[in-house]
């Protein structure tokens, strides 16, 4: 079984990436907030980041990334050395060719620089994924094989009896993306490494992660592996003062709570919620494990222990803020203690 990497001791630096969701506040402009990503991207690549990636969401008005390769290329074209990818393509919405062949481009004119996230969930409702895929049913089994027949075409690894065996993916990129499954299960870390792919583990989503999921992920890597590399992301919240930190993620925990409660969802600045509302989000906030919550120190601290705790050679951030300074300033700090 391959080994872990050494602990994230402290004073050794911790891999940080960020994942955007691109999320549209109340009263903001569709476009700006698109542009905000590219200031954000560049700053991120500043402070030393390692990737950006961006998340696929259908049939919201409180998420604007529909189409992650489309963002990827506006952010690609702007920066110049972070590493850009989806996290993920929701892949029972797309033909294995046509994933292929869009990131073979992507890799041709960037080379070195673009990550493949695939995704095995819809990024949407049913009605969504209906008009995605015209009425398609598609069970887990078989995006399971959509997404190993999407790897071997990019990789010409598919078995001489495979139907699209005779298939060429146009260009050919000399550096092929780095390829991750998305999941947040022990099952999905096993099958990431049954077909040597990076494993990705959605932390944020699911609020918590086995401490031994990323050696199980390990355990089930092919010898010799190509892939190997893990992250897992984590919601944060950082500031000055932890007072200050919580009044920041009220925007999360408004959304994440009216996801639960089956009310209309969108983001609102913490100063727009009404004051009824923010006691009652105040109150979920604290028993929300998808979060980390408390100044620059106290989240820093918490970060590098997870990635020590958990054997996971990457953490990627993901949060919700309307100023996109505000934002920046954030990932800029958590970097500057992360870094040694």
């Amino acid at each position: 079984m391959p080994q872990r990497d050494s602990p994230h001791a402290e004073g050794h630096p911790v891999k940080l990436s960020v994942l955007e969701q691109v999320p549209l506040f109340a009263g903001h402009d569709a476009r700006n907030t698109l542009e905000d990503t590219v200031r954000l991207a560049r700053a991120l690549e500043e402070a030393g980041y390692a990737r950006f990636w961006f998340a696929e969401h259908h049939n919201t008005s409180a998420f604007l990334s529909s189409a992650p390769d489309l963002l990827m290329m506006h952010t690609l074209q702007a920066t110049e050395r972070i590493r850009v990818g989806s996290g993920g393509v929701m892949a029972m919405h797309y033909g294995s060719l046509q994933m292929a062949e869009r990131f073979s481009i992507l890799a041709t004119l960037f080379p070195g620089r673009v990550d493949m996230g695939l995704g095995r969930a819809p990024g949407g409702d049913m009605l969504a994924a209906h008009a995605l895929n015209q009425g398609r049913v598609i069970d887990p089994t078989s995006i399971d094989a959509l997404i190993a027949e999407t790897v071997g075409l990019l990789r010409g690894t598919l078995p001489e009896d495979h139907p699209y065996a005779r298939l060429t993916v146009t260009p050919h990129a000399e550096v092929l993306p780095e390829i991750w499954l998305l999941g947040s299960s022990g099952q999905s870390a096993a099958w990431a490494g049954e077909h040597d792919l990076n494993y990705a583990y959605a932390q944020f989503f699911s609020g918590r992660q086995d401490p031994g999921v990323m050696d199980h992920y390990r355990a089930h890597l092919p010898e010799p592996a190509t892939a190997g590399r893990t992250l897992s992301a984590m919601g944060v919240s950082a500031a000055d003062t932890r007072e200050e930190a919580e009044e920041q993620a009220l925007a999360a925990a408004d959304f994440r709570l009216s996801m639960r409660q089956g009310r209309p969802v969108d983001f609102r600045d913490p100063a727009r919620i009404p004051e009824e509302r923010r006691a009652e989000l105040r109150r979920y906030l604290r028993l929300d494990p998808s979060f980390v919550v408390g100044t620059w120190d106290e989240v820093a601290g918490q970060l590098r222990t997870f990635a020590d705790t958990h054997g996971v050679d990457e953490i990627m951030l993901i949060s919700y803020i309307a100023d996109v300074e505000v934002k920046v300033h954030q990932y800029r700090e958590l970097a500057r203690r992360l870094d040694g």
